[in-house]
Parts: structure tokens; C-alpha cells; sequence
């Protein structure tokens, strides 16, 4: 963990004096030209812009630019971003680290969708500030390693604990990166703890039924306890969106509680997506509100997962003040609703969205 931290401090140090010079040394910045070549899973529009030639061209992390597409559409003044650092619902041109290409997005949501765009639609960029989004890029600037030896255990590397907040039983409840999907080569090693606790349920929100027994029939696939599970048919496959706001999140959850509590759910339970932070963070937070923990235990248990990829804790005051803002807190607005009660706001959340009370006090019950 020491290593992430050092290296979180030298990344922005080193950062500072680029992006100040970029501020006072405005060159011509000229337009860029892109055609929609992908919609991406969750609904940003994948460019033909390569991120090589867009930074040569001298626009930076922390400009901010304008787009327009070729239907009329326009986003003035968004930021260029390699992250989501952008409130809910907010466009970005995204940079993403180890991605080749640019992407216009709306954070949490399908921009296809909001803007009318089709593949094959072109956007002109221009620059529209250099430096008018620098300060969130730099206070945000998030990277982590795809590498054990950079963290402190395989607990930390695979993002997993026990969750018992409120009145959450022990050995009922854990959260982790993905132990079927090896995208960033934590699979094994969240499914060794996810065995070593035996863990019988599983709730995976990121992959479809496909998707999973696509990972189990590669080659390098070496998660044997969360195939056993699967095959048993104890891991309900819910191929969420990614905003928690939005009417299919909430009805796929409340759809795959449902059968989770038809299942009778033998414990302990496993809530986990890719990296086990939103998504996840999300589904935890609505089973603690259920559970009565209050919204500050809430919060340091999502933060928790920021600590384990990134090094961030309550002493880096302002990345972390940010991230609460920007993730967990609009989090707890969704689950709270139009009550002032976050357990009668979880339960409203999944009642209106199709669980009856009878299947919410199951739920509470396992828990």
C-alpha cells in the first residue's frame, strides 16, 4: 500500500508544474475531427481519436472542450477527463488509462441516447479553456496497479471484508472484486477468500449468464470455488447498468433479490461487480440502510474501497471529501428517496421497484 501512496504523491507532484505551464503557455490548440465507431457497454460513444494524437495536438487533462456532432448536438465547456470526475449525469471527454482512443460520455448515463447519436456520426472538438477543469483532474488523478506485489495482501488486492454494519450478523455479508471476471487479474485471489470464508450465495451485478460461463471457458480460468457455486446455482447473474438512478438498475436489483430470497439464501452472501466499488458500493449500501446503519458508517465502509485501490483515506482531505460528494453521497440520495429515513427509504426502493414486504423482510431476515 505504501507504494500506491508514494506513487499517488509523485503522480501529482509531477503533474502540478505540466498543467501549470500548459495554463500560461496557451498555444493554438487546433480542432479535431472523430466519428462514433462503438457504443460501449454502458453507453459512451468510442471515437476514432486516438488519446496519443489529441495530446500532441496540445490539448491536456483538465481543458476543458467543446463538441459538435453532426445531428446538431452540442456539449459546451466539458471537461478532458482520464477519469469519471464529473457528478452523476455530467458529459466528459474521457482519456482512460490503457485505452487507445477518446470517448465522449455522460457519467452514469448513455449518451447515445441523450444526444440522438448513431455509429458512424462524426464530432468536431475544439478547445474550449486549457486549464478551465484542472484542479478536479489533478485532485482526482486515480490511478492503481494490476499487481499483487503493490498491495498489502491478497484481502487489500481483491477489494474484500466483511461487511457488518448495523445490525448486520457476522459471517453474513462480503464484498469483493470480481472472482470470475480476470480483467485486472484479481479473480483467483478473491476467489480463494470468498471460499476460504464459505461463501454460499452470490449476487453478481457486472456480468450476464453468457458472460460468466464465456470467463469459465478460458483457458487461464482459475476460479474452481466460484465455478462450483455457479454450476450449483447459487450466483444470481444481474448484468447491471451502472446508474444506480436509472429505472433498469433498480428494477434488475429488485428482480434479483427476488430470487435471491426465492433461493433461500444460505450464507454467507457475496455482493460483488468488476472492482467491487460502485456498483457494489451501492447494493451494500442499500442492505446496511436496511440493516439501520446510520449514513456516516455507510460512507467509511464504501470509502473503505478507495483505501484498498488507491490509498486515499480521511487524511487526503480534499480527494476524499470529493469522492464522497461525487459516489456515495448521491448514493444515499437515491436510497433515501423522498424520506428522511434511510431504512424506509431502502425499503420503498426496492418495494416500488417489485419486491413485496414479505420478500424485503426475507431479505432482512438472512441478513
Amino acid at each position: 500500500m505504501k507504494k500506491i501512496v508514494i506513487a499517488l504523491v509523485l503522480f501529482a507532484l509531477c503533474l502540478a508544474p505540466a498543467f501549470t505551464q500548459s495554463i500560461t503557455e496557451v498555444k493554438a490548440v487546433p480542432e479535431e475531427k472523430a466519428v462514433i465507431t462503438e457504443f460501449e457497454k454502458y453507453g459512451h460513444a468510442l471515437l476514432d481519436l486516438s488519446i496519443e494524437k489529441i495530446m500532441a495536438d496540445g490539448y491536456e487533462l483538465g481543458d476543458t472542450v467543446d463538441l459538435k456532432f453532426s445531428n446538431g448536438y452540442e456539449l459546451n465547456g466539458i471537461p478532458f477527463f482520464n477519469g469519471y470526475y464529473v457528478a452523476k449525469g455530467e458529459p466528459l471527454l474521457r482519456a482512460y488509462p490503457g485505452h487507445t482512443y477518446v470517448a465522449a460520455c455522460v457519467n452514469y448515463g448513455k449518451i447515445y441516447e441523450i444526444a440522438g447519436l448513431s455509429l458512424g456520426d462524426t464530432v468536431t472538438i475544439r478547445l474550449n479553456t486549457k486549464g478551465g477543469a484542472l484542479d478536479t483532474q489533478v485532485l482526482n488523478s486515480l490511478k492503481y496497479t494490476d499487481k499483487r506485489e503493490d498491495y498489502a495482501s491478497d484481502v487489500v488486492f481483491a477489494n474484500f471484508r466483511e461487511v457488518t454494519t448495523g445490525s448486520i450478523a457476522p459471517g453474513k455479508l462480503f464484498r469483493s472484486c470480481s472472482p470470475v471476471s480476470n480483467e485486472h487479474g484479481r479473480a483467483s485471489f478473491a476467489d480463494a477468500l470468498i471460499e476460504g470464508v464459505g461463501v454460499r450465495s452470490v449476487l453478481n451485478l457486472a456480468d450476464s449468464d453468457e458472460e460468466i460461463l464465456s470467463y469459465i471457458a478460458l483457458e487461464n480460468y482459475n476460479s474452481p470455488y466460484y465455478k462450483s457455486l455457479y454450476e450449483s446455482g447459487r450466483v444470481i447473474a444481474l448484468s447491471m447498468p451502472i446508474d444506480f438512478s436509472s429505472d433498469s438498475f433498480a428494477t434488475k436489483l429488485a428482480g434479483g433479490l427476488k430470487q435471491l430470497v426465492e433461493i433461500k439464501p444460505e450464507t454467507p452472501i457475496l455482493v460483488h461487480c468488476t472492482e467491487g466499488k460502485d456498483r457494489a458500493g451501492f447494493v451494500t449500501a442499500l442492505f446496511e440502510a436496511l440493516m439501520g446503519a446510520s449514513k456516516d458508517e455507510i460512507i467509511e465502509d464504501y470509502m473503505l474501497s478507495y483505501n484498498n485501490y488507491y490509498g486515499i483515506t480521511k487524511e487526503h482531505t480534499q480527494r476524499y471529501d470529493v469522492i464522497v460528494k461525487n459516489n456515495i453521497a448521491e448514493m444515499l440520495k437515491a436510497i433515501e428517496g423522498n424520506s428522511a429515513d434511510l431504512y424506509k427509504g431502502a425499503r420503498a426502493f426496492l418495494v416500488n421497484h417489485g419486491m413485496t414486504d414479505g420478500e424485503v423482510d426475507a431479505l432482512i431476515s438472512a441478513l
